[in-house]
């Protein structure tokens, strides 16, 4: 014979159960260099340095890619000196040049419990768009301010990379058109939905937001090159195209003989 177990101590079980979950998640940390000091510094560093003060076993940003596989094609550009003064200024190396810790704080999950804020790791108070504009402005971008005042994140192969709730845009594809719909880029009105987009007046080309063809016209997906992108299978602006890109119409690759296009297609 089975006894049950009464109901006041079944719902203590579940508030327990229900707490121990919380702490575990409130308490994971991305970063737990707890005891771990050597493991980027030469010595034990004071709790108020600055990165251009410290001394490390590696630079930085190759410490920081034995965990994180940036793709610093497609990432905020690290290595340069700033062109102009900075707010975060503190946070350069010793040679003046940005690093990953120049925007992110990696011990901020010891400082702040608080998960919106912790998110990106960035350091002060503000993420996203209102952290890019600590140093960049219009003012002093000249010509591409718009697209790097845009632009809301610093690696594009960061989290940005589902369909969400089932659209038909991935949300790198939202964002881009949030300006290219006609309402502030050059580029003629395009009609925000799945389907045929237009890049130029009057001509139509290149789909978005459809699923990449299997067929025998285009090369099989996983051997795609690795700047082009998919997202959950889906064609998005990101595929073609790259915020950080040195090429012409900020293309992912130069389409030099057809390069770019003979990458999906073959022929």
């Amino acid at each position: 014979m089975t006894r049950k177990i009464p109901l006041y101590l079944s719902l203590a079980l579940l508030v327990i159960a229900c707490a121990c979950f919380l702490w575990a998640v409130t308490n994971s940390k991305k970063h737990d260099f707890e005891g771990k000091c050597l493991m980027c510094h030469i010595t034990e560093p004071a709790k108020d340095a600055f990165p251009r003060d410290l001394i490390f076993v590696d630079e930085i940003d190759r410490l920081c890619d034995k965990c994180h596989k940036i793709n610093k094609r497609k990432s905020h550009p690290i290595k340069v000196r700033p062109g102009k003064d900075i707010p975060l200024k503190t946070h350069l190396d010793k040679n003046g040049f940005l690093t990953c810790t120049t925007c992110h704080d990696v011990h901020k999950e010891e400082k702040s419990s608080i998960s919106a804020e912790i998110t990106g790791l960035t350091w002060g108070h503000v993420r996203g768009r209102a952290f890019c504009a600590l140093c960049h402005n219009k003012e002093a971008l000249g010509s591409d301010w718009r697209h790097q005042t845009a632009i809301p994140y610093a690696h594009s192969f960061g989290e940005l990379t589902q369909v969400a709730g089932g659209a038909l845009l991935d949300k790198f594809s939202t964002e881009c058109l949030s300006c290219h719909d006609g309402s502030l880029s050059k580029a003629p009105q395009m009609e925000v939905t799945q389907g045929i987009w237009r890049h130029t007046a009057g001509k139509e080309s290149h789909p978005i937001g459809v699923v990449y063809p299997r067929s025998g016209d285009f090369k099989d997906p996983q051997a795609l090159s690795s700047d082009i992108r998919l997202f959950d299978g889906r064609l998005g602006c990101l595929s073609c195209h790259e915020m950080y890109s040195k090429e012409n119409n900020k293309l992912a690759m130069s389409n030099n003989r057809s390069k770019l296009c003979l990458s999906c297609h073959k022929k």
